[in-house]
């Protein structure tokens, strides 16, 4: 008797325990309510506000001048020769410059001629934008071209032109091809070979050695094995020229290690005038840049620049997923000679 005394004693105690606890934990739990109702009310309805208010922003921008054919430069430089010249030009271009905290506050006093083509913007104006992408636009970032996609877009773009205000063009105009392309105006096609997905473009115009920035790196033995460049005739009825990559001279658009590896070959640099331009064949991809490239309307959906990588990769990985994106609307990239 005393033994079940005994163990009913302990189960007792137990149970008074476990509900002393749970008493506790309810207690505990009432009163951080208590405290913190409010906030989490706050909670709530802030992201409901969030939810409520996800409308696209309309943007109360009135362009000053309007146009097809659109120039988007960033820069922290009072205006270069290759600014002036961009204003300039034998064709109507418009000019967007999009300003940096570290671009003189001046900058559109040194611009003497053809002003009427010039859409300057400085970080003030921009920040009385209603853009919903500033809030993520950093300062002192290549980036901030994105700014100028978006406004030359609504001043009307149908072709924009990516350059930087030290790529000096050879000529009083920019060259492009058209958008629809035949085979007698685009006779090359570039294909990768078995070892790799990747072709190094430079070698189709003279200097199979040198490699574009932006390619990788584990890749450059496999196509140096498959053979640096690979081309067929074309003989597509018509090619779609949405993204076109003309190249530099001189000091072309290189990596890193090739300049460390090469420092007495930058500045005697010159591609082959000769070579036709060539299109990249859809599941070949080759690195291209923001420094001398023409995107049509067809393709605007790939200008976004990511805000978050650094500097020297955010127009490489922009352009690996755009020219994926690119083949599923019928869409080529082209690589054309040197223009800058």
């Amino acid at each position: 008797m005393n033994t079940y005394e005994s163990i009913y004693d302990r189960t007792k105690d137990i149970q008074n325990r476990r509900f002393s606890w749970l008493t506790f934990v309810i207690f505990l739990l009432f009163t951080i309510t208590l405290f913190f109702c409010n906030d989490i009310k706050k909670s709530i309805r802030t992201l409901y506000q969030i939810n409520q208010h996800s409308q696209p922003i309309t943007n109360s921008l009135i362009c000053p001048i309007r146009g097809d054919k659109w120039i988007v430069v960033t820069t922290i430089n009072y205006p270069t020769s290759s600014i002036h010249k961009f204003l300039n030009l034998t064709t109507n271009w418009n000019l967007i410059v999009i300003a940096d905290k570290k671009t003189p506050n001046d900058w559109p006093t040194h611009i003497s001629k053809n002003t009427s083509r010039l859409f300057f913007l400085s970080i003030q104006q921009q920040n009385s934008l209603d853009f919903r992408i500033l809030r993520y636009l950093p300062y002192g970032s290549y980036a901030r071209k994105n700014l100028g996609y978006l406004l030359a877009i609504q001043c009307g773009a149908q072709i924009i032109f990516e350059s930087d205000d030290d790529n000096l063009l050879e000529t009083n105009d920019i060259y492009l091809l058209p958008k629809i392309l035949q085979p007698e105006q685009l006779p090359w096609i570039a294909f990768h070979r078995q070892r790799s997905p990747f072709i190094n473009i430079y070698g189709s115009f003279g200097h199979p050695n040198i490699w574009p920035r932006g390619f990788p790196i584990d890749e450059i033995k496999n196509v140096t094995e498959d053979g640096w460049h690979s081309v067929r005739q074309n003989h597509q009825n018509t090619t779609h020229a949405y993204i076109q990559q003309y190249l530099a001279d001189l000091d072309p658009d290189v990596d890193a290690i090739y300049r460390l590896a090469h420092p007495l070959s930058i500045g005697r640099i010159k591609f082959d005038r000769d070579q036709p331009p060539i299109a990249i064949e859809p599941f070949t991809y080759s690195p291209y840049n923001t420094q001398n490239t023409v995107t049509y309307y067809e393709a605007f959906w790939g200008l976004y620049l990511p805000v978050t990588t650094t500097f020297r990769v955010c127009d490489i990985w922009r352009g690996f997923w755009v020219q994926r994106l690119l083949w599923d609307i019928g869409g080529q990239l082209i690589f054309g000679t040197s223009t800058v």
